[in-house]
Parts: structure tokens; C-alpha cells; sequence
């Protein structure tokens, strides 16, 4: 999937909200910045790898912020099912 469908679908913007929609296990795919905190993002592929949860890495946060349409950065961004 690329960035350009991110505005159109059901997702959770930011780490905690994403965290929280992993554990209800809503989230189909994970998009972490590559330039995002590892402090924040730690918890989440961790959690994703011993889901099966697919990760992509290949954005930045800017990208990732204006993909979801929003006026600041986002660190991560899950697919809701």
C-alpha cells in the first residue's frame, strides 16, 4: 500500500493511540517513521513482531504526517481491520 491511500482509509495516527488499537488487535499493517524516537517506537514492534503484524519503515515522519493528513508529524500509523 502506498502513502497515497493512507487518507482514505480507517487507521489510528500517533504511537499511543496505535499501541492501544494493537492490543484490542484492530490493526491489520503498522507504518513507523524511520526518523521517529526508538524510545516510542520500541513497544510497538515489539508488540507487532509477536502479533504477525507487518511493519513498514520506509517513511518519515513528515511523510507519514502529511500521508494522514495532518499538520504535524506522526511517528506511527496502523491500518484498522
Amino acid at each position: 500500500m502506498s502513502l497515497d491511500a493512507l487518507a482514505g482509509v480507517r487507521k489510528t495516527v500517533g504511537a499511543k493511540q496505535t499501541l492501544k488499537a494493537m492490543k484490542r488487535n484492530e490493526i491489520t499493517k503498522l507504518f513507523i517513521a524511520n526518523d521517529s524516537d526508538k524510545q516510542v517506537t520500541t513497544p510497538l514492534e515489539i508488540f507487532a513482531s509477536g502479533a504477525g503484524i507487518p511493519v513498514d519503515k520506509s517513511y518519515s515522519m513528515a511523510d507519514l504526517g502529511v500521508a494522514c493528513r495532518i499538520k504535524v508529524k506522526a511517528a506511527a500509523v496502523g491500518l484498522l481491520k
